[in-house]
């Protein structure tokens, strides 16, 4: 973690302080944060920055069958399968027009989203 010059710790004489993270590990892409402090140590700013580059991935589904969807993008990330899952199929009830799902069936998802925090 880095602190931009010139800026000073406490002292009673207003100035802030910024802290940076400019690489951050265990997030997909690359990520950064900033931190801004006043001279009371009181939070100001923060900003979380994940940057990752297009994959393209929905050039695969081209021409697939909907109901391929959440397989297919199930094996975009081996860490959250079901992520993508439950995602490509929320989106697919959207598009289509779909009430959202009964109780039990969202009881369900999350417990598939429970699993998958946990195994992770």
């Amino acid at each position: 973690m880095t602190t931009d010059d010139g800026k000073t710790r406490g002292g009673g004489d207003g100035r802030e302080r910024t802290y940076r993270v400019e690489m951050l590990s265990r997030v997909e892409g690359e990520g950064r944060f900033w931190l801004r402090l006043d001279d009371d140590d009181r939070v100001k700013d923060a900003r979380l920055a994940i940057f990752e580059a297009p994959r393209f991935f929905e050039a695969l589904l081209r021409g697939r069958s909907l109901y391929e969807v959440p397989d297919v993008v199930a094996r975009i990330c081996g860490i959250c399968p079901v992520a993508y899952q439950m995602s490509s199929t929320r989106a697919l009830e959207r598009a289509l027009g779909i009430d959202p799902p009964a109780p039990a069936i969202r009881a369900l998802r999350r417990l598939l989203y429970c699993g998958e925090w946990i195994e992770s």
